[in-house]
């Protein structure tokens, strides 16, 4: 009779150990990924740019070279003739005013005005239609 010769089990690695060091790794990964890009989009307000025709372009970076505006965005990089743009703003993030009221002070009455107003506007019954006075 022959016996079947086992071989010898391979050493198990603790998973728990191996996946504490994924998720610490993922963690920091992300974590930096967001630092960096909070960071590069307060530190890239930028530039509007008003072209001639009306229309506008968001940029991050604006270069005059020549007769050519370089207008570089997140995605592309694109020239422009210099004649065919009307201005160039830098974008100055939006603050809060510290003597502004919260905005439930400023509308706390505005419920009550809107509901008199349409209530004057709806015609009483036996009233003529049509524009009042």
């Amino acid at each position: 009779m022959r016996t079947k010769r086992r071989e010898p089990r391979a050493e198990r690695r603790e998973p728990r150990v191996e996946t504490s060091r994924r998720s610490i790794l993922w963690t920091g990964l992300c974590s930096l990924v967001m630092v960096f890009g909070l960071t590069a989009a307060a530190a890239s307000a930028g530039e509007i740019v008003f072209l001639q025709d009306g229309r506008t372009i968001q940029a991050d970076k604006t270069e005059i070279i020549g007769d050519k505006i370089r207008i570089e965005k997140p995605a592309e990089t694109i020239e422009v003739p210099r004649a065919d743009v009307l201005s160039i703003h830098p974008v100055t993030p939006p603050t809060a005013s510290p003597g502004a009221p919260p905005p439930a002070d400023v509308y706390r009455d505005m419920t009550q005005q809107m509901t008199d107003k349409v209530r004057r506007e709806i015609p009483q019954p036996g009233a003529p239609r049509g524009k009042s006075p």
